[in-house]
Protein backbone atom coordinates (compact mmCIF):
# COMPACT_ATOMS: atom_id res chain seq x y z
CA UNK A 1 0.00 0.00 0.00
CA UNK A 2 1.61 3.08 -0.63
CA UNK A 3 -0.84 5.85 -0.70
CA UNK A 4 -3.38 6.41 1.99
CA UNK A 5 -6.99 8.12 1.37
CA UNK A 6 -8.25 10.51 3.84
CA UNK A 7 -10.58 8.11 5.75
CA UNK A 8 -8.10 5.39 5.93
CA UNK A 9 -6.75 6.55 9.85
CA UNK A 10 -10.33 6.90 10.83
CA UNK A 11 -11.14 3.42 9.30
CA UNK A 12 -8.64 2.07 10.80
CA UNK A 13 -9.05 2.67 14.75
CA UNK A 14 -12.66 0.77 13.97
CA UNK A 15 -10.69 -2.35 13.06
CA UNK A 16 -10.52 -4.07 16.58
CA UNK A 17 -13.09 -2.02 18.53
CA UNK A 18 -15.66 -3.74 20.17
CA UNK A 19 -18.15 -1.44 22.26
CA UNK A 20 -18.56 -1.78 25.73
CA UNK A 21 -21.23 0.25 27.76
CA UNK A 22 -19.98 -0.52 31.25
CA UNK A 23 -17.38 1.16 33.30
CA UNK A 24 -15.52 0.25 35.91
CA UNK A 25 -18.03 1.09 38.48
CA UNK A 26 -20.39 -1.35 36.79
CA UNK A 27 -17.62 -3.57 36.75
CA UNK A 28 -16.86 -3.44 40.43
CA UNK A 29 -20.95 -3.97 40.99
CA UNK A 30 -21.17 -7.02 39.37
CA UNK A 31 -17.73 -8.83 41.25
CA UNK A 32 -19.74 -7.60 44.32
CA UNK A 33 -22.74 -9.27 43.51
CA UNK A 34 -21.27 -12.51 41.78
CA UNK A 35 -17.77 -13.24 42.94
CA UNK A 36 -17.12 -14.47 46.50
CA UNK A 37 -14.11 -15.44 48.90
CA UNK A 38 -10.47 -14.13 48.63
CA UNK A 39 -11.14 -13.14 44.81
CA UNK A 40 -13.59 -10.98 45.89
CA UNK A 41 -11.63 -9.35 47.94
CA UNK A 42 -8.81 -9.24 45.81
CA UNK A 43 -10.54 -7.42 43.14
CA UNK A 44 -12.58 -5.05 45.27
CA UNK A 45 -9.37 -4.57 46.87
CA UNK A 46 -7.79 -3.61 43.42
CA UNK A 47 -10.11 -1.49 41.55
CA UNK A 48 -10.72 0.86 44.35
CA UNK A 49 -6.64 0.88 44.85
CA UNK A 50 -6.72 1.65 40.84
CA UNK A 51 -8.92 4.60 41.86
CA UNK A 52 -6.82 5.81 44.47
CA UNK A 53 -3.48 6.15 43.42
CA UNK A 54 -4.23 7.49 39.60
CA UNK A 55 -6.77 9.69 41.06
CA UNK A 56 -9.51 8.82 38.84
CA UNK A 57 -13.16 8.12 39.82
CA UNK A 58 -14.47 4.33 38.85
CA UNK A 59 -17.58 5.57 36.83
CA UNK A 60 -15.37 7.61 34.09
CA UNK A 61 -13.53 4.65 33.10
CA UNK A 62 -14.79 2.32 30.50
CA UNK A 63 -14.34 -1.27 31.26
CA UNK A 64 -12.69 -1.79 28.43
CA UNK A 65 -9.18 -3.34 27.55
CA UNK A 66 -7.82 -0.43 25.87
CA UNK A 67 -9.26 1.99 28.72
CA UNK A 68 -7.78 -0.12 31.45
CA UNK A 69 -4.23 -0.34 29.68
CA UNK A 70 -4.41 3.65 29.23
CA UNK A 71 -5.23 3.56 33.13
CA UNK A 72 -2.22 2.05 34.20
CA UNK A 73 0.18 2.83 31.46
CA UNK A 74 3.67 2.99 32.40
CA UNK A 75 3.33 4.18 35.89
CA UNK A 76 5.85 3.18 37.87
CA UNK A 77 5.40 1.91 41.18
CA UNK A 78 7.26 4.03 42.82
CA UNK A 79 5.43 6.80 41.23
CA UNK A 80 2.20 5.86 42.48
CA UNK A 81 3.68 4.76 46.16
CA UNK A 82 3.46 1.15 45.94
CA UNK A 83 5.56 -1.72 45.74
CA UNK A 84 6.60 -3.34 41.82
CA UNK A 85 4.89 -6.36 43.38
CA UNK A 86 1.58 -5.06 44.86
CA UNK A 87 1.32 -2.49 41.60
CA UNK A 88 1.45 -5.68 39.73
CA UNK A 89 -1.24 -7.50 41.88
CA UNK A 90 -3.40 -4.68 41.67
CA UNK A 91 -2.83 -4.53 37.31
CA UNK A 92 -3.40 -8.49 37.66
CA UNK A 93 -6.57 -8.34 39.52
CA UNK A 94 -7.79 -5.37 37.52
CA UNK A 95 -7.65 -7.20 34.34
CA UNK A 96 -9.07 -10.44 36.31
CA UNK A 97 -12.48 -8.97 37.09
CA UNK A 98 -12.54 -7.20 33.48
CA UNK A 99 -12.18 -11.03 32.05
CA UNK A 100 -14.19 -12.82 34.56
CA UNK A 101 -16.84 -10.09 34.67
CA UNK A 102 -16.62 -7.51 32.01
CA UNK A 103 -18.08 -7.33 28.30
CA UNK A 104 -14.67 -8.59 26.68
CA UNK A 105 -14.99 -8.69 22.92
CA UNK A 106 -13.79 -12.16 21.20
CA UNK A 107 -10.12 -12.95 20.29
CA UNK A 108 -9.40 -10.44 17.19
CA UNK A 109 -8.22 -13.50 15.28
CA UNK A 110 -11.46 -15.12 15.78
CA UNK A 111 -13.66 -11.89 15.11
CA UNK A 112 -11.90 -10.88 12.32
CA UNK A 113 -11.52 -13.81 9.22
CA UNK A 114 -8.25 -14.35 7.31
CA UNK A 115 -8.63 -13.58 3.66
CA UNK A 116 -7.16 -16.48 1.47
CA UNK A 117 -4.16 -14.84 0.45
CA UNK A 118 -3.25 -14.01 4.22
CA UNK A 119 -4.21 -17.55 5.55
CA UNK A 120 -1.69 -18.89 2.56
CA UNK A 121 0.68 -16.61 4.03
CA UNK A 122 0.03 -17.23 7.52
CA UNK A 123 0.16 -20.83 6.88
CA UNK A 124 3.60 -20.78 4.99
CA UNK A 125 5.10 -19.60 8.75
CA UNK A 126 6.24 -23.44 10.48
CA UNK A 127 6.94 -21.53 13.94
CA UNK A 128 3.95 -21.05 16.02
CA UNK A 129 4.90 -18.19 18.21
CA UNK A 130 6.26 -15.87 15.13
CA UNK A 131 2.43 -16.74 13.64
CA UNK A 132 0.90 -15.72 16.59
CA UNK A 133 3.11 -12.63 16.42
CA UNK A 134 1.87 -11.49 13.46
CA UNK A 135 -1.64 -12.92 13.84
CA UNK A 136 -3.16 -8.82 14.30
CA UNK A 137 -1.25 -7.49 11.55
CA UNK A 138 -2.98 -10.19 9.31
CA UNK A 139 -6.13 -9.81 11.12
CA UNK A 140 -5.98 -5.77 10.38
CA UNK A 141 -4.91 -6.57 6.86
CA UNK A 142 -7.85 -8.53 5.91
CA UNK A 143 -10.23 -6.43 7.59
CA UNK A 144 -9.16 -3.16 5.63
CA UNK A 145 -8.68 -5.13 2.42
CA UNK A 146 -5.04 -4.96 1.95
CA UNK A 147 -3.40 -7.54 0.33
CA UNK A 148 0.47 -8.70 1.61
CA UNK A 149 2.20 -7.78 -1.23
CA UNK A 150 0.66 -4.25 -1.09
CA UNK A 151 1.61 -3.44 3.06
CA UNK A 152 4.09 -0.69 3.66
CA UNK A 153 4.52 2.55 5.82
CA UNK A 154 1.11 3.68 5.45
CA UNK A 155 -0.61 -0.15 6.45
CA UNK A 156 1.22 0.22 9.43
CA UNK A 157 0.15 3.61 10.49
CA UNK A 158 -3.32 2.27 10.43
CA UNK A 159 -2.53 -0.80 12.19
CA UNK A 160 -1.03 1.37 15.01
CA UNK A 161 -3.83 3.62 15.33
CA UNK A 162 -6.14 0.16 15.22
CA UNK A 163 -4.22 -0.74 18.39
CA UNK A 164 -4.22 2.11 20.04
CA UNK A 165 -8.21 2.18 19.70
CA UNK A 166 -8.72 -1.06 21.19
CA UNK A 167 -6.13 -3.79 21.62
CA UNK A 168 -5.16 -5.04 24.84
CA UNK A 169 -1.77 -4.20 25.12
CA UNK A 170 0.60 -2.16 27.39
CA UNK A 171 2.50 -0.38 24.46
CA UNK A 172 0.98 -0.42 20.63
CA UNK A 173 3.98 0.99 19.75
CA UNK A 174 6.52 -1.36 21.05
CA UNK A 175 4.33 -4.06 19.59
CA UNK A 176 3.97 -2.09 15.96
CA UNK A 177 7.77 -2.42 16.48
CA UNK A 178 7.77 -6.40 17.11
CA UNK A 179 5.38 -7.11 14.47
CA UNK A 180 7.91 -4.97 11.98
CA UNK A 181 10.72 -7.64 13.40
CA UNK A 182 8.85 -10.62 12.41
CA UNK A 183 7.79 -9.57 9.11
CA UNK A 184 11.30 -9.03 8.09
CA UNK A 185 12.46 -12.05 9.61
CA UNK A 186 10.06 -13.84 7.70
CA UNK A 187 10.69 -12.32 4.51
CA UNK A 188 14.27 -13.65 4.92
CA UNK A 189 13.15 -16.67 6.29
CA UNK A 190 9.69 -17.87 4.65
CA UNK A 191 9.72 -18.94 0.50
CA UNK A 192 7.11 -17.39 -1.35
CA UNK A 193 7.31 -14.16 1.53
CA UNK A 194 6.59 -10.34 0.14
CA UNK A 195 9.87 -8.90 -0.87
CA UNK A 196 9.10 -5.71 1.25
CA UNK A 197 11.14 -4.31 3.83
CA UNK A 198 9.30 -2.42 6.60
CA UNK A 199 10.60 -0.07 8.83
CA UNK A 200 9.20 2.19 11.47
CA UNK A 201 6.34 4.68 9.78
CA UNK A 202 7.21 7.11 12.32
CA UNK A 203 10.53 7.73 10.73
CA UNK A 204 10.87 11.82 9.68
CA UNK A 205 12.97 12.21 6.68
CA UNK A 206 15.90 14.32 7.93
CA UNK A 207 16.20 17.61 6.03
CA UNK A 208 19.62 18.32 7.38
CA UNK A 209 22.12 17.31 4.33
CA UNK A 210 25.80 15.91 5.12
CA UNK A 211 28.70 18.14 4.63
CA UNK A 212 29.73 15.92 1.59
CA UNK A 213 26.58 17.80 -0.39
CA UNK A 214 27.30 20.81 -0.25
CA UNK A 215 29.77 22.13 -2.79
CA UNK A 216 33.39 21.57 -3.10
CA UNK A 217 34.34 25.01 -2.21
CA UNK A 218 31.96 25.44 1.24
CA UNK A 219 33.41 22.03 2.16
CA UNK A 220 36.73 23.62 1.95
CA UNK A 221 35.97 26.85 3.84
CA UNK A 222 34.75 25.04 6.70
CA UNK A 223 37.80 22.88 6.57
CA UNK A 224 39.71 26.33 7.11
CA UNK A 225 37.50 27.90 9.82
CA UNK A 226 37.97 23.91 11.47
CA UNK A 227 41.27 24.31 11.22
CA UNK A 228 41.32 27.72 12.91
CA UNK A 229 39.40 26.82 16.04
CA UNK A 230 40.96 24.06 17.28
CA UNK A 231 44.59 25.39 16.33
CA UNK A 232 44.36 28.95 17.17
CA UNK A 233 47.46 31.91 16.32
CA UNK A 234 48.11 33.20 19.79
CA UNK A 235 49.09 36.28 17.54
CA UNK A 236 45.77 36.58 15.93
CA UNK A 237 43.27 38.83 18.18
CA UNK A 238 40.35 37.50 16.28
CA UNK A 239 41.12 33.82 17.03
CA UNK A 240 39.71 32.02 19.75
CA UNK A 241 41.75 32.69 23.21
CA UNK A 242 41.76 28.81 23.33
CA UNK A 243 41.23 25.55 21.09
CA UNK A 244 37.73 24.66 21.27
CA UNK A 245 37.18 21.23 21.96
CA UNK A 246 36.17 17.77 19.36
CA UNK A 247 32.60 17.95 20.78
CA UNK A 248 31.94 21.89 20.50
CA UNK A 249 33.37 21.86 17.22
CA UNK A 250 31.05 19.26 16.35
CA UNK A 251 28.30 20.38 17.20
CA UNK A 252 29.07 23.99 15.63
CA UNK A 253 29.56 21.73 12.22
CA UNK A 254 26.07 20.33 12.94
CA UNK A 255 24.70 23.90 13.42
CA UNK A 256 26.04 24.89 10.01
CA UNK A 257 24.54 22.10 7.93
CA UNK A 258 21.29 22.54 9.42
CA UNK A 259 21.48 26.17 8.51
CA UNK A 260 22.50 25.50 5.29
CA UNK A 261 19.62 22.91 4.70
CA UNK A 262 17.42 25.22 5.86
CA UNK A 263 17.98 27.51 3.29
CA UNK A 264 17.99 25.17 0.68
CA UNK A 265 14.61 23.57 1.94
CA UNK A 266 12.68 26.77 1.72
CA UNK A 267 13.93 27.42 -1.96
CA UNK A 268 15.70 30.56 -0.66
CA UNK A 269 19.26 29.11 -1.87
CA UNK A 270 19.84 26.46 -4.33
CA UNK A 271 22.70 23.85 -3.18
CA UNK A 272 25.31 25.41 -5.86
CA UNK A 273 24.49 28.75 -4.37
CA UNK A 274 25.88 27.42 -1.19
CA UNK A 275 29.60 28.33 -2.02
CA UNK A 276 31.14 29.64 1.52
CA UNK A 277 30.06 30.43 5.38
CA UNK A 278 29.99 34.13 4.24
CA UNK A 279 27.30 33.29 2.07
CA UNK A 280 24.66 32.77 5.07
CA UNK A 281 25.16 36.45 5.84
CA UNK A 282 24.49 38.14 2.55
CA UNK A 283 21.37 40.13 1.88
CA UNK A 284 18.08 38.53 4.26
CA UNK A 285 19.37 35.07 4.40
CA UNK A 286 20.33 35.51 7.99
CA UNK A 287 16.73 36.21 8.39
CA UNK A 288 15.27 33.58 6.11
CA UNK A 289 17.43 30.60 7.64
CA UNK A 290 16.53 31.26 11.22
CA UNK A 291 12.95 31.72 9.96
CA UNK A 292 12.76 27.97 9.52
CA UNK A 293 13.67 26.66 12.74
CA UNK A 294 11.10 29.56 14.69
CA UNK A 295 8.76 28.21 12.22
CA UNK A 296 9.18 24.54 13.94
CA UNK A 297 8.26 26.62 17.67
CA UNK A 298 5.13 28.47 16.80
CA UNK A 299 7.32 30.89 16.16
CA UNK A 300 8.59 31.74 19.15
CA UNK A 301 12.68 31.89 19.89
CA UNK A 302 13.83 29.30 22.35
CA UNK A 303 17.98 28.79 23.69
CA UNK A 304 19.21 26.61 20.92
CA UNK A 305 17.45 28.97 18.16
CA UNK A 306 19.52 31.62 19.79
CA UNK A 307 22.45 29.77 20.89
CA UNK A 308 22.83 28.96 17.21
CA UNK A 309 22.07 32.48 16.09
CA UNK A 310 25.34 33.42 18.30
CA UNK A 311 27.31 30.84 16.85
CA UNK A 312 26.94 32.05 13.41
CA UNK A 313 27.11 35.85 14.33
CA UNK A 314 30.94 35.11 15.88
CA UNK A 315 31.63 33.09 12.70
CA UNK A 316 30.81 36.44 10.66
CA UNK A 317 32.21 38.46 12.84
CA UNK A 318 35.66 36.31 14.00
CA UNK A 319 36.12 34.37 10.88
CA UNK A 320 34.05 35.91 7.99
CA UNK A 321 34.84 39.80 8.81
CA UNK A 322 31.56 40.89 7.50
CA UNK A 323 30.81 44.67 7.85
CA UNK A 324 29.90 46.50 10.75
CA UNK A 325 26.77 47.40 9.79
CA UNK A 326 25.99 43.90 8.80
CA UNK A 327 27.37 42.75 11.93
CA UNK A 328 25.44 45.12 13.92
CA UNK A 329 21.94 44.06 12.09
CA UNK A 330 23.16 40.10 13.18
CA UNK A 331 23.87 41.70 16.88
CA UNK A 332 20.34 42.93 16.68
CA UNK A 333 18.95 40.04 15.77
CA UNK A 334 20.57 37.97 18.14
CA UNK A 335 19.40 39.97 21.16
CA UNK A 336 15.59 39.81 20.25
CA UNK A 337 16.38 35.75 20.25
CA UNK A 338 18.10 35.83 23.41
CA UNK A 339 14.75 34.64 25.38
CA UNK A 340 16.76 35.03 28.66
CA UNK A 341 17.62 30.69 28.61
CA UNK A 342 21.01 31.08 28.21
CA UNK A 343 21.08 32.80 31.08
CA UNK A 344 19.19 31.14 33.50
CA UNK A 345 18.35 27.95 34.38
CA UNK A 346 15.69 26.13 31.86
CA UNK A 347 11.94 25.81 32.79
CA UNK A 348 11.64 22.03 32.61
CA UNK A 349 14.68 21.35 35.00
CA UNK A 350 13.32 23.97 37.42
CA UNK A 351 10.08 21.92 37.26
CA UNK A 352 11.94 18.97 37.68
CA UNK A 353 13.51 20.16 40.55
CA UNK A 354 9.91 20.69 42.26
CA UNK A 355 10.78 16.99 43.21
CA UNK A 356 13.62 18.13 45.94
CA UNK A 357 11.18 20.17 48.09
CA UNK A 358 9.74 17.05 49.32
CA UNK A 359 12.57 15.46 51.92
CA UNK A 360 11.14 11.90 51.34
CA UNK A 361 12.26 12.42 47.63
CA UNK A 362 15.81 13.63 48.87
CA UNK A 363 15.81 11.20 50.95
CA UNK A 364 14.96 8.62 47.95
CA UNK A 365 17.78 10.43 45.54
CA UNK A 366 20.43 9.52 48.10
CA UNK A 367 19.76 6.35 49.06
CA UNK A 368 19.54 4.84 45.53
CA UNK A 369 23.47 3.66 45.03
CA UNK A 370 23.07 1.51 48.64
CA UNK A 371 19.46 0.24 47.32
CA UNK A 372 20.45 -0.76 44.44
CA UNK A 373 23.90 -2.63 44.99
CA UNK A 374 21.42 -4.47 47.48
CA UNK A 375 19.17 -5.50 44.26
CA UNK A 376 22.74 -6.72 42.95
CA UNK A 377 23.57 -8.64 45.43
CA UNK A 378 20.34 -10.37 45.62
CA UNK A 379 20.17 -11.10 41.54
CA UNK A 380 20.71 -14.46 40.71
CA UNK A 381 21.59 -13.71 37.40
CA UNK A 382 25.18 -12.52 37.21
CA UNK A 383 24.41 -9.92 34.29
CA UNK A 384 21.78 -7.93 36.08
CA UNK A 385 23.68 -8.25 38.80
CA UNK A 386 26.64 -6.19 37.16
CA UNK A 387 23.99 -4.19 35.67
CA UNK A 388 22.85 -2.84 39.29
CA UNK A 389 26.10 -2.47 40.44
CA UNK A 390 27.29 -0.28 37.35
CA UNK A 391 23.92 1.95 38.16
CA UNK A 392 24.28 1.87 41.74
CA UNK A 393 28.31 3.38 41.25
CA UNK A 394 27.19 5.74 38.36
CA UNK A 395 24.65 7.13 40.20
CA UNK A 396 27.23 7.55 43.46
CA UNK A 397 29.82 9.58 41.33
CA UNK A 398 26.59 12.13 39.89
CA UNK A 399 25.87 12.62 43.75
CA UNK A 400 29.00 13.00 44.90
CA UNK A 401 31.13 14.00 41.99
CA UNK A 402 27.74 16.08 40.02
CA UNK A 403 29.94 14.96 36.76
CA UNK A 404 29.03 15.89 33.52
CA UNK A 405 27.52 12.91 31.59
CA UNK A 406 30.40 12.92 29.05
CA UNK A 407 32.99 12.78 31.59
CA UNK A 408 30.75 10.30 33.14
CA UNK A 409 30.66 7.65 30.82
CA UNK A 410 34.61 8.30 29.50
CA UNK A 411 36.00 7.70 33.10
CA UNK A 412 39.35 6.08 31.81
CA UNK A 413 40.48 3.39 34.37
CA UNK A 414 44.12 4.20 34.13
CA UNK A 415 43.89 7.89 33.00
CA UNK A 416 41.60 9.06 34.96
CA UNK A 417 41.91 6.65 37.97
CA UNK A 418 44.79 6.89 40.30
CA UNK A 419 45.54 5.28 43.70
CA UNK A 420 47.75 6.77 45.91
CA UNK A 421 48.30 6.27 49.86
CA UNK A 422 45.57 3.93 50.50
CA UNK A 423 43.51 6.62 48.65
CA UNK A 424 41.32 7.09 45.24
CA UNK A 425 41.51 9.58 43.73
CA UNK A 426 39.54 11.14 39.95
CA UNK A 427 40.81 13.53 37.69
CA UNK A 428 39.83 15.24 34.52
CA UNK A 429 42.50 17.11 32.96
CA UNK A 430 41.11 20.49 31.26
CA UNK A 431 41.15 19.39 27.68
CA UNK A 432 38.74 16.59 28.98
CA UNK A 433 36.40 18.88 30.71
CA UNK A 434 33.35 21.26 29.39
CA UNK A 435 35.04 24.29 30.71
CA UNK A 436 38.87 23.66 30.20
CA UNK A 437 38.59 23.34 33.83
CA UNK A 438 40.61 20.97 35.69
CA UNK A 439 38.64 18.53 37.76
CA UNK A 440 39.91 16.63 40.74
CA UNK A 441 38.22 14.64 43.49
CA UNK A 442 38.99 12.51 46.76
CA UNK A 443 36.60 9.96 46.28
CA UNK A 444 35.56 8.44 49.57
CA UNK A 445 36.11 5.50 51.35
CA UNK A 446 32.61 3.95 50.67
CA UNK A 447 32.72 5.32 47.13
CA UNK A 448 36.54 3.69 46.46
CA UNK A 449 35.66 0.52 48.14
CA UNK A 450 32.29 -0.04 45.92
CA UNK A 451 34.25 0.88 42.74
CA UNK A 452 37.06 -1.62 43.82
CA UNK A 453 34.61 -3.93 43.97
CA UNK A 454 32.68 -3.31 41.05
CA UNK A 455 35.95 -3.38 38.96
CA UNK A 456 37.03 -6.98 40.78
CA UNK A 457 33.62 -8.81 40.44
CA UNK A 458 30.89 -7.27 38.34
CA UNK A 459 32.58 -5.18 35.70
CA UNK A 460 34.30 -8.02 33.75
CA UNK A 461 30.85 -9.73 33.38
CA UNK A 462 29.61 -6.98 31.05
CA UNK A 463 29.87 -6.59 27.54
CA UNK A 464 32.83 -4.72 26.50
CA UNK A 465 34.73 -5.50 29.61
CA UNK A 466 37.85 -5.59 27.71
CA UNK A 467 37.87 -1.97 27.08
CA UNK A 468 40.08 0.73 29.10
CA UNK A 469 36.89 2.26 30.29
CA UNK A 470 34.97 2.11 33.78
CA UNK A 471 31.52 1.64 32.45
CA UNK A 472 32.16 -0.01 29.21
CA UNK A 473 30.13 -0.04 25.61
CA UNK A 474 29.37 -3.34 24.04
CA UNK A 475 32.14 -2.68 21.37
CA UNK A 476 34.73 -2.02 24.16
CA UNK A 477 34.47 1.76 24.38
CA UNK A 478 33.09 4.41 26.67
CA UNK A 479 29.01 3.27 26.76
CA UNK A 480 26.89 5.63 25.08
CA UNK A 481 25.48 8.72 26.35
CA UNK A 482 21.87 7.03 25.30
CA UNK A 483 22.68 3.82 27.31
CA UNK A 484 23.85 5.78 30.32
CA UNK A 485 21.50 8.07 30.33
CA UNK A 486 18.64 5.78 29.42
CA UNK A 487 19.49 3.12 32.44
CA UNK A 488 19.72 5.94 35.01
CA UNK A 489 16.66 7.42 34.07
CA UNK A 490 14.51 4.66 34.14
CA UNK A 491 16.17 2.94 37.40
CA UNK A 492 15.34 6.37 38.91
CA UNK A 493 12.23 6.30 37.54
CA UNK A 494 10.76 2.63 38.56
CA UNK A 495 12.82 2.03 41.74
CA UNK A 496 12.56 5.62 43.19
CA UNK A 497 9.12 7.38 41.50
CA UNK A 498 11.64 10.05 40.41
CA UNK A 499 11.92 11.72 37.33
CA UNK A 500 15.80 12.33 36.74
CA UNK A 501 18.57 12.80 33.96
CA UNK A 502 22.06 12.54 34.53
CA UNK A 503 22.49 16.83 34.04
CA UNK A 504 19.79 17.72 36.73
CA UNK A 505 21.95 15.57 39.66
CA UNK A 506 24.34 18.84 39.12
CA UNK A 507 21.08 20.68 40.10
CA UNK A 508 19.60 18.86 42.64
CA UNK A 509 22.62 18.41 44.25
CA UNK A 510 23.23 21.95 44.39
CA UNK A 511 20.08 22.88 45.83
CA UNK A 512 19.62 20.22 48.52
CA UNK A 513 23.69 21.47 49.99
CA UNK A 514 22.76 25.19 49.71
CA UNK A 515 19.07 24.66 51.12
CA UNK A 516 20.75 23.39 54.00
CA UNK A 517 23.60 25.95 54.35
CA UNK A 518 23.02 29.35 51.84
CA UNK A 519 26.68 30.33 53.08
CA UNK A 520 27.95 27.10 50.68
CA UNK A 521 27.53 29.21 47.57
CA UNK A 522 30.89 29.30 46.38
CA UNK A 523 31.87 25.72 47.81
CA UNK A 524 28.88 24.18 45.49
CA UNK A 525 30.52 26.21 42.58
CA UNK A 526 33.84 24.88 42.84
CA UNK A 527 32.40 21.81 43.68
CA UNK A 528 30.72 21.86 40.05
CA UNK A 529 33.78 23.24 38.62
CA UNK A 530 32.39 26.52 37.57
CA UNK A 531 34.88 29.61 36.64
CA UNK A 532 32.07 32.21 37.86
CA UNK A 533 30.04 32.27 40.94
CA UNK A 534 27.64 34.18 39.09
CA UNK A 535 27.34 30.93 36.73
CA UNK A 536 26.19 28.97 39.34
CA UNK A 537 23.54 31.12 40.31
CA UNK A 538 22.41 32.04 36.86
CA UNK A 539 21.99 28.64 35.55
CA UNK A 540 22.09 25.82 38.48
CA UNK A 541 20.36 27.60 41.81
CA UNK A 542 17.19 29.95 42.33
CA UNK A 543 14.40 27.16 43.69
CA UNK A 544 16.39 27.81 46.86
CA UNK A 545 14.47 31.07 47.58
CA UNK A 546 11.59 29.69 49.68
CA UNK A 547 14.29 28.19 51.80
CA UNK A 548 16.50 31.45 52.11
CA UNK A 549 13.14 33.07 53.28
CA UNK A 550 12.80 30.54 55.75
CA UNK A 551 16.77 31.02 56.80
CA UNK A 552 16.34 34.61 56.67
CA UNK A 553 12.94 34.45 58.97
CA UNK A 554 14.29 31.62 61.93
CA UNK A 555 17.43 34.52 61.79
CA UNK A 556 14.73 37.41 62.11
CA UNK A 557 12.85 35.88 64.83
CA UNK A 558 15.95 34.86 66.97
CA UNK A 559 16.96 38.52 66.40
CA UNK A 560 13.93 40.08 68.15
CA UNK A 561 14.25 37.32 70.73
CA UNK A 562 17.39 38.86 71.45
CA UNK A 563 17.56 40.28 74.70
CA UNK A 564 20.54 42.51 74.50
CA UNK A 565 18.11 44.63 72.35
CA UNK A 566 16.86 47.26 73.70
CA UNK A 567 13.06 48.71 72.65
CA UNK A 568 12.64 52.50 72.56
Amino acid sequence: MKTIDPKFLERSRDVFVSVAGISLQDLRSRVTAQASGNARRDMLSALDTAARIFGRPLDAVRATPAAVRDLFGGRAAAEVGLSPKRLANVRSDVAKALRLYGEPPAAITKRIPLNLAWADLLGAVEVKHHRMALARLTAFCSAMEIMPELVGSGTLLGFHAALEAEEVVKNPRKLLKMTIAMWNMCRRRVPGWPAVMLSSPFKTAPYTLPLSAFPTSFQQDVETWVERVTHPDPLDPDAPSRPLRPVTVDGLIMGIRRFGSALIIQNILTLDQVTKLGVFFEGDNFKSGLRFFLARFNNKPTPAIAALANSLRHIANRYCKVDSATLANLAMICERLDCGGQRQMSPRNRELLRQFDDPNNVAKLLAFPAEERGRGYRQVNPLRAAKCMERALAVDLLIHCCLRIQNLRTIHLTKNLRLAGGKTYLKFEAHEVKNSRILDFELSADIAEAMAEFCKTYRPLLPGADGPYLFPGQDGGAKSDSALRTAIGEAMRIKCGLHMHPHLFRHAIAKIVVERDPALYPVISKHLGHARLDMTMAHYLGTETRASARHIDKLLTATRADPTLKKD
